[in-house]
C-alpha cells in the first residue's frame, strides 16, 4: 500500500518480514491483485488510504518516541511470525504453489467422495451388465441370477483387494521388524563391546 512506503518512523521505513513472506505466496499475491483490480476493491483501498492520511499520518511524528521503546518487541514478534510461516512452508509446501494448482487440489479433494461413489456405481453396473449377458436371456429369472452373481463378484473382488492390501502391509511390517531387530542387535553389540573394554 502506498502509505507504508511514504511514512517513516524514527527515520526508518517500516518493513515486516512476516508481511513480505505472506505476500510472497502466490495465492495471497493473486488475491491482492484481484482486489486492486476490482472497482470495489480499489474504492476500499482509496478510502483506507484517505483515512490513513487524515487520521494516522498526522499522529506518526508523536509516535516516534514511544515506538522507540516497543520497536525491539515488534521486531521480535515479526521474527516469530515469520518463523511460524517458515514452519507452515515446511509442513504444507502447497502454499508456495501456483494459485490454480492450489484451487485444483482443493477441488480434487472436495469432489473425491463423489468421484469414488460414481466409480463404484459404474463398476457395479458394468459387472451387473456382464453377468446379465452371461445368464442369457431377458426376464426376472435372468435378472435375479445376474443380481446374485454380481453380489458374489463384487464381494470376491473386494476381498481380493483387501487381501492384497493386507499382504502389502504385512511385508512393510516385516521390513520394519527386521530393521528394528538389526538396530537392537547393533545397540546390544555396542553395549557388550563397551562393557568388555
Amino acid at each position: 500500500m502506498p502509505h507504508a512506503e511514504q511514512s517513516t518512523v524514527n527515520g526508518e521505513k517500516p518493513s515486516s518480514q512476516f508481511l513480505a513472506h505472506v505476500t510472497s505466496y502466490p495465492a495471497v499475491s493473486d488475491s491482492l491483485d484481484a482486489i486492486e483490480n476490482n472497482p470495489y476493491g480499489k474504492k476500499g483501498i482509496e478510502l483506507a488510504n484517505e483515512g490513513y492520511n487524515k487520521v494516522v499520518a498526522p499522529v506518526i511524528p508523536y509516535a516516534e518516541r514511544p515506538y522507540g521503546y516497543v520497536k525491539p518487541y515488534v521486531q521480535k514478534a515479526d521474527e516469530l511470525a515469520d518463523d511460524g510461516l517458515k514452519k507452515v512452508d515446511a509442513k504444507f509446501p502447497i502454499v508456495k504453489e501456483d494459485t490454480e494448482k492450489i484451487k485444483g487440489s482443493i477441488l480434487n479433494i472436495a469432489f473425491l467422495p463423489f468421484r469414488l461413489a460414481n466409480d463404484g456405481k459404474d463398476y457395479v453396473l458394468s459387472t451387473y451388465n456382464k453377468e446379465y449377458k452371461k445368464c442369457g436371456g431377458d426376464g426376472y429369472i435372468a435378472g435375479g441370477k445376474a443380481l446374485i452373481t454380481t453380489g458374489l463378484v463384487v464381494t470376491s473382488d473386494s476381498l481380493a483387494w483387501f487381501a492384497n492390501y493386507l499382504n502389502q502391509k504385512k511385508e512393510e511390517g516385516k521390513d520394519v521388524a527386521k530393521d528394528t531387530k538389526e538396530a537392537a542387535k547393533e545397540k546390544k553389540d555396542a553395549a557388550q563391546e563397551k562393557a568388555n573394554s
